[in-house]
């Protein structure tokens, strides 16, 4: 019984993260004579699209660690097991928004994009090393 409820978890995982599995298809922004900055801009395409996921699996731990607090019954360990899932999913999303930041910043200067808005758009001024 227990092994059955882990593979339908992972069966309803999977098909949530399906739309999410098929929006990968446009991460490569180049067929040929691809750039320095088109592999940059193909960094910047995979970090983004980790962040979607790690949103939606923020979401799923939300949503576990409200329903172990409802079920708490007034069980102190119960309740304090809901709220460490819950901080523990905001850390994650504070340190991934963080992580962001800093690798946006981190291909702008190294792409020599102008810091303007929207920041996360690389205006790239290399023009040599094609591969």
């Amino acid at each position: 019984m227990k092994y059955t409820l882990r593979y339908m978890k992972g069966v309803i995982v999977f098909f949530a993260l399906l739309p999410l599995l098929t929006a990968a298809a446009g991460l490569v922004p180049c067929d040929t004579n691809c750039n320095v900055c088109d592999l940059l801009t193909l960094g910047k395409n995979i970090i983004n699209w980790m962040i979607q996921i790690s949103f939606v699996f923020a979401t799923l731990f939300f949503a576990w660690g409200a329903i172990v607090i409802m079920t708490a019954r007034g069980s102190p360990e119960q309740l304090n097991k809901g709220k460490t899932i819950i901080y523990t999913a905001l850390t994650g999303i504070g340190i991934l928004l963080l992580a962001w930041v800093f690798i946006g910043t981190l291909i702008q200067v190294l792409t020599g994009s102008p810091s303007k808005l929207p920041w996360s758009e690389i205006q790239c001024s290399i023009k040599c090393l094609k591969f």
